[in-house]
């Protein structure tokens, strides 16, 4: 039987430790794990709470109350009314209940405005999730990158090795001086430098990821290694990606719920000069020492019913009508002004994603012709280092040109996917690593 749990956990352990996470995963984790979309799930439900208590402020109030009290000397007897200079003892009992029966109309203003702040509450959720997916789509896709050049790191170490063989071969055969040897194992050194930089560029970048995440530490996290396609996307309009995102994004559509809010905030200071109707209601009876009468008794002759209705006319209230209906009128434009301003943003967003998009994919298809002959060059080159055609120094060269064009193919590529991921994203599109 220990044999049996001994096994499960290991066997446990280790799928946990193979687990490979991918875009996909790392979305779907970060929108449910993330602290700030927590915080706007709460948001969220205070509000709802606050709209069901609105709801439930045009219900009746009911309370009850019970007294019991001891007077000795010249008093007033709180059941019969009495001037009397006696001990009293005397006990009170009563249920009251009001309701508004109109208040300008303000309760069903308050629930219609707080059903709208429910609504606003779930915009901002969608804006915080839409905010941790574009961080964990750059930090995602900037790892991947980072692999790409922990494999052409490899990919030198490889060749220098190949090189430093052949050096040392030539060295030996008095072929090349000893400073030549030299030169190439320093080089070959600096690749080997170069593979463990580049782990480490890889490494920190994952333990960003998995800090946007909320990954607690002792999680094993591995993303899916996958190299990009070099296929070119079709870059969309801009004017039809930024109409898309002004209808499947909430951020101008927070504006216009704001006004909405901000417009019934004006009614429920307007209402401030209409009048308000209560009704009032109570059942009471108590009990009075000074009486002849047993307790019971009096309970039920004391006994008597209540009711009233109240009427209140706002005449003058110092100004104060006037400020709340002139400052809402201030919020509605201060409003307007915020949804320009918005929408300004999002137009230079979509318009710098689109510029970069149309930069990188240019870049990349010229940069992949220069990464090409680079490289056929560079291998014509080691062939020709192989038969003593070219020196150390000039094979150097050589790699070195092909290295940097294919940094700055790669570059390209992952920034060229990037922006059209964002332009995706944008119209409210799925998101992929492809």
């Amino acid at each position: 039987m220990k044999k049996l749990i001994l096994i499960a956990f290991f066997w446990g352990t280790m799928t946990q430790a193979q687990k490979v996470w991918t875009l996909q995963d790392c979305l779907d984790y970060a929108v449910t794990n993330n602290i700030t979309v927590k915080k706007t799930v709460l948001d969220k439900n205070s509000a709802e709470l606050n709209y069901q208590q609105q709801k439930n402020n045009k219900l009746p109030s009911l309370s009850t109350s019970a007294s019991l009290g001891l007077t000795n000397g010249s008093s007033i007897d709180p059941i019969t009314s009495d001037f009397v200079n006696e001990t009293i003892f005397s006990n009170s009992y009563g249920v009251s209940s009001s309701v508004v029966l109109y208040q300008g109309n303000k309760l069903n203003l308050q629930i219609e405005k707080n059903k709208m702040l429910v609504d606003q509450s779930s915009l901002y959720q969608k804006q915080a999730e839409n905010s941790i997916v574009l961080s964990v789509l750059e930090s995602y896709l900037q790892a991947l990158y980072y692999y790409e050049g922990i494999k052409i790191a490899e990919f030198t170490v490889n060749s220098s090795t190949e090189e430093l063989k052949l050096t040392q071969i030539k060295y030996k055969n008095g072929a090349i001086a000893k400073l030549e040897l030299a030169d190439v194992e320093t080089q070959h050194a600096q690749n080997q430098y170069n593979v463990v930089n580049s782990q480490n560029l890889y490494n920190q970048q994952v333990l960003k990821l998995k800090q946007l995440l909320e990954l607690d530490p002792a999680v094993n996290f591995q993303i899916e290694k996958i190299t990009l396609n070099d296929a070119l996307d079709i870059i969309p309009d801009k004017q039809e990606v930024y109409a898309a995102a002004a209808e499947s994004l909430p951020d101008v559509k927070l504006y216009d719920m704001q006004n909405t809010i901000l417009n019934k905030d004006l009614e429920i200071a307007k209402a401030g000069y209409l009048p308000s109707v209560s009704l009032n209601a109570g059942l009471n009876t108590g009990y009075s020492s000074t009486r002849d009468f047993g307790f019971w008794e009096q309970m039920k002759s004391n006994f008597n019913k209540s009711v009233g209705l109240s009427v209140t006319i706002p005449i003058f209230s110092k100004k104060q009508n006037d400020t709340n209906v002139k400052l809402a009128q201030i919020d509605i434009e201060q409003n307007k002004l915020d949804k320009t301003s918005a929408e300004k943003t999002l137009y230079s967003s979509i318009e710098t994603a689109w510029q970069n998009a149309i930069a990188n994919q240019a870049q990349q298809e010229a940069s992949k012709v220069a990464r090409d002959n680079a490289k056929l060059a560079y291998e014509l080159a080691n062939k020709k280092f192989e038969f003593g055609g070219l020196t150390t120094t000039e094979l150097a060269v050589s790699r070195n040109t092909y290295l940097s064009n294919e940094q700055t193919y790669l570059q390209s590529k992952y920034m060229a996917v990037l922006y059209n991921q964002l332009l995706n994203f944008y119209q409210g599109k799925t998101l992929t690593s492809n």
